[in-house]
């Protein structure tokens, strides 16, 4: 009859035994049981032992070949399916570039901190790698567009400031863009006027006004000769129609007997032709 005793380990059995429970013992490491060429996977080092990984793989295999996949519901579950949707490891992982052409403004404004703060987000959110490329390549067209938009905005403001500057101005207009460049200097120094040159302040028609109008009220006739091409000073219409207004009031202008009288009339009718020039 067969004996429904179990037979006693033998010797190998023992030690086989003896090898599992020592492999499997709680301070031991359990990849010590893999084979060689697998054991230093770093894919296992999120693993404290076997059941974490039979674990994980259960659960890896509940969200492979099928339609659907089930909803998350702990923190670990998220990363599961961002990572199986193909979230790298870390932020640092992302690899972003930029378009080719961006204006140096638009290009400034994706600096390493930024990128680096978006790319930390983005992997918190669980974004894939083109994901984030494409994202990244979006912004930079949106401000880049913005930028078009607002460059041509000021470049027509500018434009329209200029024509109507020539108009208040008259004659007087290359002289009075001469006074304000001197004043830009005179009381900025060279760095001020590069300043204005390179940020297009220079050529705005309201700070245009007020340098020439500094220049003309507190500088000498004489440091701003050389910057009007001559001796005297060109008048705008606006000034020579003052002018023209304060020399009609002198008894010399309505008594035809004044000896001064027709070298004053001769000055206004001067003073009008540059205040209403042809």
């Amino acid at each position: 009859m067969p004996s429904d005793i179990a037979p006693a380990d033998t010797a190998d059995n023992a030690e086989a035994v003896s090898v599992t429970e020592k492999s499997t013992d709680a301070g031991g490491d359990w990849r010590a049981s893999l084979s060689e060429d697998i054991r230093e996977n770093p894919s296992f080092s999120k693993f404290k032992d076997v059941n974490s990984l039979a674990a994980s793989y259960v659960n890896l295999q509940s969200h492979l070949g099928r339609d659907k996949i089930a909803k998350p519901v702990t923190d670990s579950d998220w990363s599961d399916v961002y990572e199986f949707l193909g979230r790298p490891e870390s932020p640092d992982a992302y690899e972003v570039s930029l378009p080719d052409g961006l204006p140096d403004e638009v290009s400034a404004q994706f600096t390493e901190q930024t990128l680096s703060a978006f790319k930390q987000e983005a992997h918190r959110l669980g974004l894939n790698a083109d994901q984030v490329k494409s994202l990244v390549t979006w912004q930079a067209g949106n401000f880049s567009a913005q930028h078009e938009t607002y460059k041509g905005t000021i470049d027509q403001s500018m434009e329209q400031g200029e024509i109507a500057l020539k108009a208040e101005w008259g004659r007087a207009y290359d002289q009075n863009i001469g006074f304000a460049h001197k004043a830009f200097k005179e009381y900025g120094g060279e760095q001020l006027a590069a300043k204005m040159e390179a940020s297009g302040l220079g050529n705005d028609p309201d700070v245009l006004k007020a340098f020439a109008n500094i220049a003309k009220t507190t500088m000498a006739d004489k440091d701003l000769a050389g910057t009007s091409g001559g001796t005297q000073m060109t008048l705008t219409p606006e000034e020579a129609r003052s002018e023209a207004a304060t020399i009609m009031g002198h008894a010399a202008y309505t008594d035809k007997r004044h000896p001064e009288h027709t070298a004053i009339v001769k000055k206004v009718q001067g003073l009008f032709n540059q205040a209403h020039p042809e």
